[in-house]
């Protein structure tokens, strides 16, 4: 079986890959607390219970967006 190179920008970082993994494997990969950030993927804001089961597609685009407190 041939495996194809695919291509997501993760942050404006266009990044190449050949593994299936899912968004909550990156972000844990990437040592994000899952509790203080909010994925933007494909332009829309994905769930956190969705995570797991979301799997990267050739041109994907994710934002990694940390919350910040503040007074």
């Amino acid at each position: 079986m041939k495996k194809y190179l695919k291509t997501i920008n993760i942050n404006g970082l266009r990044c190449c890959f050949h593994m299936r993994f899912s968004v909550s494997d990156l972000t844990d990969y990437m040592g994000f607390n899952s509790n203080v950030i909010v994925i933007d993927y494909n332009g829309c804001i994905l769930e956190k219970t969705k995570w797991a089961n979301t799997f990267f597609k050739n041109n994907d685009s994710i934002e990694i967006l940390a919350i910040a407190g503040g007074g």
